[in-house]
C-alpha cells in the first residue's frame, strides 16, 4: 500500500498553487513566481512527509493568517467591506497551520513515511 498524504494537505496544496498561477497570469511579479517557487518546493517536502516542511508550511500560514488579521483591523475604518474579506481567510490559514501541526493524520503519515524512506 502506498503512503498518501492527508487529502486537505493536497486540496490546500491544489488550492493555494493554482491561486498562485492565476495571479502569474493575470498581473504577474516576480515576488509571485518567487512564492510559487518557494510553494512548490515546501509541498513537495510536505508530500514526502517531511515534518520540518511541514511545520514552516505551518508557520508560514499562521504568520499569513496574523498579517492578514492585521491588514484587515487597519483597513476596518476606511472599506468595512474589505476588512471583513481580509479576516475572512484567517480562520482557514490558522486552521490548516493547526492541522499540520497537531493532526494525528499528518504525524501518522509523517512517520510512516520517514519509515519508508528508511528501509
Amino acid at each position: 500500500m502506498k503512503n498518501r498524504p492527508p487529502l486537505l494537505i493536497v486540496a490546500a496544496a491544489g488550492v493555494y498553487l493554482l491561486y498562485l498561477i492565476w495571479q502569474m497570469i493575470t498581473d504577474f511579479m516576480p515576488v509571485t513566481a518567487g512564492r510559487f517557487l518557494i510553494a512548490v518546493v515546501l509541498f513537495f517536502f510536505v508530500f514526502r512527509g517531511s515534518r520540518v516542511a511541514g511545520n514552516i508550511l505551518a508557520f508560514l500560514s499562521a504568520a499569513s493568517g496574523a498579517v492578514l488579521l492585521v491588514a484587515g483591523a487597519a483597513s476596518a475604518k476606511e472599506n468595512a467591506t474589505n476588512a471583513i474579506a481580509l479576516t475572512v481567510f484567517v480562520a482557514p490559514l490558522l486552521v490548516f497551520a493547526a492541522y499540520l501541526v497537531f493532526s494525528p493524520k499528518v504525524r501518522a503519515f509523517q512517520r510512516s513515511a520517514t519509515a519508508l524512506r528508511q528501509s
